[in-house]
């Protein structure tokens, strides 16, 4: 780069300190200049330590909400390669939808510790600390920029460490660190700082293509992140004219190859909202949603997170779906946006760095609150997250600008610790599902989701009750409220109320016929009262709508085996398990199927995986050790079985085919006790009876053995096997086989 030409580098740079002069002495000047490196080299470490303080406390909060669809239900973070299904996940994930990088994450946490929360909380905080640490070296790299550092030398560090600190600790952020799948925020939250970043230390470096090239790059993993990212571009392009060169047009002439590749990176977007659908239906226009309603809502949104900017108390979860259709209820929210949004244009034009923290607000908010229907989420706290470093910069600016270095730094410090003491009390909410559904249908009663939300805890906690009538409250606030219909149908169901389940299903069914969550639902239920054949068209018609609903597929193969199509309910469980190969219940299902037909190599090989992928089912471990018993493998059929009995001590059928299996290996009296052990359990068991006896005649305990012979033919007086056995006895015949 040639160098400059007199005092100046820039046009912004002589704006700028015609509004603001230099200080007047040299004692002054020479006062700020001075930095302590040792200062600045705290700075990170302080940071740290207030995010943890700050946080400490979150990481036990359960998944909740949009945390189940994507992560507790999404089958594609179950394995890291390959890395494009990681990467990619179903329609209805959620916040990982259309966000291959985030959904990446989620695969890294699945693969180190499943689904334990903890490890997905500390991933948050870690990520959220990132992005801090990214800030606070970009503002320290802005602020010693030349157009800036006369201004604030000595007072760089200062900046850069209030801001930071204020940002990384405020509560309005808590949605986005403590609610898991929010991490979207926090990953695009990252690349979009390490953009800027790339672009600060290309101005002044000698490896300029390695910084425009990680800059390009850095872009383009948030473009694979979250939409917000589309903004990073333009916002580029202002802050290279208003920190470095002065002009857009020269900013375009001198680094054009790093815009360039930086509006390349708009293509992937492009291609993730396309392929997604929009985000799985649930952003864009044509969903129920006028623009205009949006941009009304989005005037009371965006007015309401500067309140809680700058007084986080009455912070709220989810604010629902509502929307604003009545221009009169906004118009002093609107009044407001509009002389910000003025001041911000004007700013741009006369004054472009500060011009630049207004855009940073306003650009980034742009995606998701300004005429683009969100229809599921209307407002959101998380939306924050980088739009706030821009309320903090003029706060942070602001008092160092009227204080000097060490009174502002206290004031940081008292501020930052009480907002750290607030977040540390939010925090507290998220500990609990239903504590934090409750403060959100405190604070927002007429949010219909809240109470359906809080429903599906409730009855997940046992309290089917109150589920329901929370259910209830839902749909009467929303009578259209499809999902309240569906998910009030799944508890009906588990009470065995079928029959009202499908006029649940039904009602969505009327609101939507293309609903089809309601056809696999309804499907389910019909599969229930024993009508298979009638499930199979609804499950067809639900996959019709919804190609990749692995769940429909699965029953419908189900539906197909119980209907006595068993090839192509094979050949369906097969496609199922080729697109997940852990769905336990699909092989557990290919296992009674080839069980059925007599191929107990292939049983055993499906009971063998739902054993593995569901260690804590009774159910799976026993279905695989009756294959292994049938296959001859008498010896891990016995660890089996007791694997079995470990998790369901009163497992009377695991104990009575533990007999057996002791019986193969000449274990007789390991054998007599297990059967001993299921007649503790089930008195009246006549198998056990019959085998107990056999084992007490070959250890010659005759009378015992006629006695339980006897106790066989005592309850289940037409048992043959008893009856020959017995005569076998009188006659002192050889010893019968064991029984299975």
């Amino acid at each position: 780069m040639a160098p400059h030409q007199g005092r100046y580098r820039t046009t912004a740079e002589v704006v700028f300190h015609k509004a603001h002069p230099s200080p007047q002495s040299m004692a002054e000047r020479q006062a700020l200049v001075r930095e302590s490196p040792l200062a600045v080299a705290l700075c990170p470490l302080l940071v740290i330590a207030a995010a943890f303080a700050a946080y400490h406390n979150s990481f036990s909060g359960p998944f909740v909400f949009d945390d189940i669809a994507a992560i507790v239900e999404n089958p594609s973070i179950r394995h890291l390669w390959p890395i494009t299904q990681a990467m990619l996940p179903p329609l209805g994930s959620a916040g990982a939808n259309g966000r291959p990088m985030v959904n990446l994450s989620l695969a890294v946490n699945y693969a180190l510790g499943g689904t334990n929360v903890v490890g997905y909380h500390v991933v948050n905080l870690l990520l959220h600390i990132a992005v801090a640490l990214v800030l606070f070296s970009l503002l320290l790299r802005t602020l010693r920029l030349p157009s800036l550092k006369g201004r604030f030398a000595g007072k760089a560090w200062p900046i850069a460490l209030a801001v930071t600190l204020l940002w990384a600790v405020h509560p309005l952020l808590t949605e986005s660190v403590t609610a898991v799948i929010q991490r979207n925020e926090l990953i695009v939250g990252l690349f979009y700082l390490l953009t800027l970043y790339g672009v600060v230390r290309s101005f002044d470096s000698t490896r300029r293509a390695f910084w425009c090239t990680w800059a390009i790059a850095a872009c383009l993993l948030g473009m694979a992140s979250k939409e917000v990212m589309a903004t990073a571009p333009v916002m580029v392009l202002l802050y290279d004219r208003a920190f470095f060169s002065g002009s857009f047009k020269k900013s375009l002439r001198q680094r054009w190859p790093l815009y360039v590749g930086l509006s390349a990176t708009w293509v992937l977007l492009g291609l993730l909202v396309f392929s997604h659908r929009s985000r799985a239906g649930t952003a864009g226009f044509g969903l129920g949603v006028q623009w205009w309603a949006y941009a009304l809502t989005q005037c009371q949104a965006v007015v309401h997170y500067l309140g809680l900017a700058v007084w986080p108390q009455t912070l709220v979860f989810d604010y629902g779906a509502s929307v604003v259709r009545n221009f009169a209820a906004v118009w002093p929210q609107a009044v407001i946006l509009l002389v910000l949004l003025g001041a911000t244009a004007y700013a741009t034009l006369r004054l472009p760095s500060l011009g630049f923290v207004g855009c940073w607000f306003f650009g980034i908010l742009a995606p998701s609150s300004s005429v683009v229907p969100l229809a599921t989420q209307t407002m959101a706290e998380h939306r924050m997250y980088l739009p706030l470093v821009a309320v903090v910069a003029l706060v942070a600016v602001g008092l160092f600008t009227k204080a000097n270095r060490n009174a502002g730094l206290v004031v940081v410090f008292v501020v930052a610790s009480l907002l750290g003491w607030r977040t540390l009390q939010r925090n507290e909410v998220y500990r609990s599902a239903v504590v934090l559904w409750d403060d959100t249908i405190r604070k927002r009663p007429e949010n219909a989701r809240a109470y359906k939300e809080l429903g599906k805890v409730l009855d997940g906690a046992g309290r089917t009750s109150e589920a329901l009538a929370n259910y209830d409250k839902a749909l009467q606030l929303r009578p259209d409220y499809m999902t309240a219909y569906c998910d009030k149908a799944v508890v009906l169901m588990r009470m065995g109320q079928a029959t009202a389940a499908i006029e649940l299903y039904d009602q969505a069914l009327r609101i939507n016929p293309a609903y089809a969550i309601a056809l696999k639902g309804k499907g389910d239920a019909l599969v229930q009262m024993g009508r298979g054949g009638a499930a199979i068209p609804v499950y067809e018609e639900a996959l019709k709508l919804r190609p990749d609903d692995s769940g429909a597929a699965r029953n419908l193969g189900i539906a197909l085996l119980a209907a006595g199509r068993a090839s192509e309910g094979i050949e369906r469980l097969k496609a199922v398990l080729r697109s997940d190969p852990r769905d336990a219940t699909a092989h557990s299902h290919l296992g009674y199927a080839f069980w059925q037909m007599g191929q107990v190599g292939m049983a055993e090989l499906h009971f063998g995986m739902a054993a593995r992928l569901q260690p804590d089912s009774a159910e799976a471990q026993y279905n695989y050790a009756r294959a292994l018993a049938r296959a001859g493998r008498f010896l891990e059929a016995i660890a089996g079985y007791r694997r079995v009995i470990t998790l369901k001590p009163d497992h009377v059928v695991a104990y009575y085919n533990l007999g057996n299996a002791y019986a193969q290996t000449g274990g007789l009296l390991q054998a007599l006790a297990a059967y001993q052990q299921a007649l503790n359990y089930r008195p009246e068991y006549a198998e056990a009876h019959n085998n107990c006896a056999t084992i007490l005649r070959r250890l010659g305990r005759l009378e015992e053995a006629r006695k339980h012979y006897g106790l066989a033919l005592q309850y289940r007086p037409d048992y043959p096997q008893a009856q020959r056995n017995l005569a076998a006895l009188e006659g002192s015949q050889d010893v019968p086989s064991i029984q299975e």
